[in-house]
């Protein structure tokens, strides 16, 4: 057996040696430890990098998405006035028609010479494609028609 003099006598000769290889063993283990930790960190850093990009993304996918949905509102509001004034004008290119036939019969019937009335363009009148402007939401105000009116009256 070891006797426990000659125990501490070796441990007195060698405590030197041992305690520096326990210390470099030791800040060795603690620089892996915070390196681990670090590439940790950066990878929970990247991912939450990527969530907001992510997320910022989302919402400038939305915006767009709502401002295109704005503007095909107003596309469509537009066409649909074009057709509602297209089909007021088209009652009242026939009751001009109706009126100048009228006039033709009565003056007939009095003897009269014939009015000699201006013509009227065709109807339907041949479509001309324009761009079609369309403004914001900002750029209109409604009014207690329901009508869309711009914000700025023309001077």
């Amino acid at each position: 057996m070891i006797e426990a003099g000659m125990l501490l006598s070796w441990l007195q000769t060698w405590s030197g040696p041992i305690s520096e290889v326990l210390a470099a063993c030791g800040g060795w283990y603690a620089k892996v430890a915070r390196d681990h930790a670090q590439v940790r960190r950066d990878r929970l850093d990247a991912g939450t990098q990527a969530l907001q990009l992510v997320a910022s993304y989302q919402a400038r996918e939305t915006a767009l998405i709502a401002e295109r949905e704005r503007s095909l509102a107003y596309e469509m509001d537009a066409r649909a006035r074009a057709r509602i004034a297209a089909d007021v004008l088209q009652e009242v290119h026939a009751e001009a028609i109706s009126a100048r036939v009228r006039c033709h019969d009565l003056e007939m019937r009095a003897g009269l010479p014939l009015t000699d009335f201006p013509l009227f363009p065709d109807f339907p009148f041949r479509e001309v494609s324009l761009p079609v402007q369309v403004a914001t939401q900002e750029e209109h105000r409604t009014n207690s028609d329901g009508c869309i009116k711009p914000e700025k009256e023309p001077a």
